[in-house]
């Protein structure tokens, strides 16, 4: 088996071919390798060569589908995606902020042509879901390493499960995944978080499975701050404020003044007192 630095050479010279996978490569048993350094503190390694590489492969259809089910295990095991879980400020958070990509990817594919059983999909719901709530490593850009982006990648996943699981109490656990993740009062967001979890939103809106009545009370959710330090709410407005403004703007250019809009509105003006 192959070191970082064989496998960083070999992906630079697939990407400079095209990605095509190489005449003596097994692509399956080489994209569990590159696994196994996808939380690589080497930006380029993990992110440009890595995901880069997985992206092409997985949605280019170089695997069969069991393939693609195996890989979906992979990146949602204990020893990727929950990868010494609850840690901040280390090194292990690349590991499960890029283990969260590959699930949407073979999503995506899911999408064109369904795979995966009811089962399955549930239970990679289930799993990202858990995931979200228990990641605490919210970085963004970190200097030195790159990418980390936990809560945008984790967006990414829950935009695929909004457009793949039309279910009702589903759609009500992505919003409210979704609401726990904006309501930081100990990180401001700045690398676009906002965006990437509203186009979750918007998914999930594009599905027409909730009521007017209840999306209105789950932005109403949005005003009702707790008891803090004066310091820790202004954190926790500004996140509020930026995620709904976002929200405010995409719905308005997809929906026109709909109620939605409307109601975003609304909430977004009990804020101005802030």
């Amino acid at each position: 088996m192959m070191d970082g630095q064989e496998l960083k050479q070999e992906l630079q010279q697939i990407k400079k071919n095209n990605y095509v996978v190489p005449e003596d490569v097994d692509a399956f048993p080489y994209a569990q390798w590159m696994m196994d350094y996808i939380g690589s503190t080497d930006a380029e390694l993990r992110d440009e060569l890595i995901y880069s590489t997985l992206e092409r492969w997985i949605t280019g259809e170089v695997f069969r589908q069991k393939e693609l089910r195996g890989l979906l295990l992979q990146a949602l095991s204990p020893d990727y995606l929950f990868y010494k879980i609850g840690e901040k400020g280390t090194d292990s958070v690349f590991k499960r902020a890029f283990s969260i990509l590959i699930p949407p990817l073979i999503l995506s594919v899911h999408e064109k042509e369904p795979f995966l059983s009811e089962e399955q999909l549930y239970s990679v719901a289930e799993q990202v879901l858990e995931y979200v709530y228990l990641e605490q490593d919210v970085r963004g850009y970190v200097d030195g390493r790159g990418w980390a982006h936990s809560t945008a990648h984790a967006a990414d996943a829950l935009d695929a499960l909004a457009r793949t699981i039309r279910n009702h109490e589903f759609s009500h656990a992505i919003l409210t995944v979704v609401r726990h993740k904006v309501r930081l009062h100990d990180y401001i967001y700045i690398n676009f978080e906002d965006e990437r979890l509203v186009t979750a939103v918007m998914s999930l809106w594009n599905q027409n499975i909730l009521s007017q009545e209840e999306w209105n009370n789950w932005l109403h959710s949005f005003t009702i701050i707790e008891d803090a330090p004066a310091s820790q709410n202004d954190i926790l407005v500004q996140n509020i404020r930026t995620f709904l403004r976002s929200l405010y703007f995409r719905a308005l250019e997809q929906e026109g003044n709909s109620g939605f809009t409307v109601a975003i509105l609304e909430t977004l003006q009990k804020w101005h007192r802030f």
